[in-house]
């Protein structure tokens, strides 16, 4: 299934953070380790890794890791956003949960391009967005930049000392900076597009609640280049379009512990650099009637070289031989090959009824992953005007990360693929009046995850993935949005509801007791709601943000094993449209609430932000 971001809300929300949009307009649950630092988004009760994100059509997950850090992607750098799931993934491998799609549209004969946006919000938070450029005839040439900084210091209650003690967030600053050029060539059957995208980032992070009096330096970098160059051309009955990319990141993170005399004890000096080619053919053709024909070849070339990557220590009875610690000493390199086929066919069964099929195989390093069909119903009722019915059946995998296969010590390169089988049911009902619309949809969703990888210790200090579980993931989701015009007021009202159960009925979790139990950091309960009131050129919004409990471990033995309590968060804009300008005024967590969303790391309370628009 899939939906579209409302193109109002991502031009509402241009100086946050893709995590933060989300986070207040999708059934997708983020888990983020405070403002500046890293957030990752679940899909029906699954993890970060079986998220997939796309630019553009190319995968962004890291060839390292297998997931995206969604703090990173300002939602300035796009200009559409869409999501999918269930059957409606089976165009790239990898989004078992979900697909987040983000491209950069562009629009021919829109003259000259300014919008400049500033602001400053608690913390001595700064935003500082630009969007300059030309939109002709024939061409488009824009540049984006932006940069957002903080100091981060917020004061919070560190419910870890005894007693608890109100305290000042120390080492949080961070900054994160950026420029998108992008050059679109409109001919008489065919367009030219070029993006690039680059970003840089300085982040500190700060120490967890139980060792905030521990000295300690933690910080990471990262930078990267992303680089894509598309050809698109049509005809009467179909289109073919062929893309390239290239990615380049370098990932650096540090971290040592020092004694009360200054003398480090633990030390973490990583640096990962990647290299990531991506071509696509992409081809459109009708066939007879409504019936279409979609195909894709894809050819991925990943490379990575990391100071994690070096050979595996010798072992030796009863444990490693010398250090147990050596990052940095060494680099590794490692490389894979993806060529990837796909075709699908849909169209009109019956005059209300629409079959999609689709298949695809993967063949990595040479080898085959089999073939991987889905199919699609949808059934649209001819008396209820806007009710229709959707049925799906998908079937997915994802490959190991390099980090799962190669990371030193405990990679694991005999991983398995994770496969996994989604069965899904929505209702959708839909409306338009003349002063009202309405789109309301249910579904429900039962996935089953085969090999699933997760990392488990083993004898020699350090732990190792293995392909130990069985993971099933069903629930419940609901969506609706409503919008009202009278005279000159316009209403807007929004909201979701999640409810995933995710449970692992391996053998290996039946053995450590952990079978039928709910996924550490995965709550059962998700919501989110926004209201929008617009009367002439004022307008007020609210939204609220719900997340229910969580664990943070499977072992009721563990000492930190107990679950993080829900809460509610509260947000309230007031905006006044002034001819060219644009001014708002924006309280956060209004209520002042109290929450870990990871488990002791801090999160800020009430807080304020201002912020500045002109635009042409």
């Amino acid at each position: 299934m899939e939906r579209k971001i409302d193109t109002a809300v991502i031009n509402r929300l241009q100086t946050r953070t893709l995590s933060q949009l989300l986070i207040q307009h999708s059934p997708v649950f983020i888990k983020t380790y405070g403002p500046g630092s890293t957030a990752t988004a679940s899909f029906r009760g699954t993890t970060a890794s079986h998220t997939l994100v796309l630019w553009n059509g190319f995968q962004l997950n890291t060839p390292t890791l297998g997931e995206v850090d969604f703090s990173t992607i300002p939602v300035f750098f796009t200009d559409e956003i869409s999501l999918q799931w269930g059957s409606k993934t089976s165009a790239n491998s990898g989004g078992l949960g979900g697909t987040v799609n983000i491209a950069n549209k562009h629009k021919f004969n829109e003259g000259m391009i300014l919008d400049v946006k500033q602001t400053y919000g608690s913390f001595n938070t700064w935003g500082s967005y630009v969007n300059l450029g030309y939109s002709g005839n024939k061409f488009i040439a824009r540049l984006k930049a932006y940069r957002n900084s903080s100091d981060n210091d917020f004061t919070y209650n560190n419910i870890a000392t005894i007693p608890h003690q109100e305290m000042q967030q120390k080492n949080a600053d961070f900054v994160d900076y950026g420029v998108m050029p992008e050059l679109h060539l409109r001919m008489k059957k065919s367009t030219l597009s070029l993006v690039s995208w680059n970003q840089w980032s300085h982040r500190n992070y700060p120490q967890i609640m139980p060792n905030v009096f521990n000295n300690t330096k933690e910080y990471a970098d990262n930078n990267f280049s992303r680089n894509m160059i598309s050809y698109k051309t049509y005809w009467n009955s179909g289109r073919v379009e062929l893309k390239s990319a290239y990615f380049h990141e370098i990932q650096k993170y540090f971290l040592e512990t020092y004694t009360s005399n200054d003398y480090p004890v633990t030390q973490n000096n990583s640096l990962n650099e990647s290299d990531v080619f991506r071509q696509i053919v992409d081809l459109q053709q009708d066939l007879y009637k409504s019936w279409k024909l979609y195909a894709k070849i894809q050819y991925d070339y990943e490379k990575v070289k990391s100071s994690n990557y070096s050979p595996m220590p010798e072992l030796a009875e009863g444990g490693l031989v010398g250090s147990a610690i050596s990052t940095g000493s060494t680099t590794g390199c490692k490389k894979r090959n993806i060529l990837s086929f796909y075709a699908a066919v849909d169209g009109k069964i019956y005059k209300d009824l629409d079959l999609r099929l689709t298949l695809r195989n993967d063949i990595v390093n040479e080898k085959s992953e089999g073939f991987f069909p889905t199919a699609t119903m949808v059934y649209r009722l001819p008396f209820v005007k806007g009710l229709n019915f959707n049925m799906g059946y998908s079937h997915n995998y994802r490959n190991p990360s390099l980090n799962d296969m190669y990371w030193n010590p405990g990679g694991n390169e005999n991983l398995k693929s994770e496969k996994g089988k989604t069965i899904d049911f929505d209702v959708n009902y839909s409306c338009e009046k003349k002063f009202f619309s309405l789109d309301m949809r249910a579904g429900l969703y039962y996935s089953n995850v085969k090999d699933w990888i997760q990392w488990v210790p083993t004898n020699y200090r350090y732990w190792t993935p293995k392909n130990v579980s069985d993971v099933l993931a069903r629930g419940l989701e609901l969506h609706l949005k409503a919008d009202y015009r009278y005279a000159l007021w316009i209403l807007s009202l929004s909201a979701n509801y999640v409810y995933s159960h995710t449970t692992d009925e391996s053998e290996y979790a039946q053995q450590y007791g952990s079978d039928g139990k709910q996924l550490i950091y995965i709550p059962m309960h998700h919501a989110n709601a926004f209201a929008e009131a617009k009367w002439k050129t004022w307008n007020m919004t609210y939204s609220m943000e719900f997340t229910g409990k969580r664990k943070t471990s499977m072992n009721e033995d563990d000492f930190f094993a107990f679950d993080l309590p829900y809460y509610m968060l509260h947000h309230v804009t007031l905006g006044k449209q002034l001819d060219k300008f644009r001014l708002e005024f924006r309280i956060n967590n209004i209520t002042d609430e109290e929450y870990q969303t990871v488990l002791w790391r801090a999160m800020p309370g009430r807080s304020y932000e201002i912020y500045l628009e002109y635009k042409l």
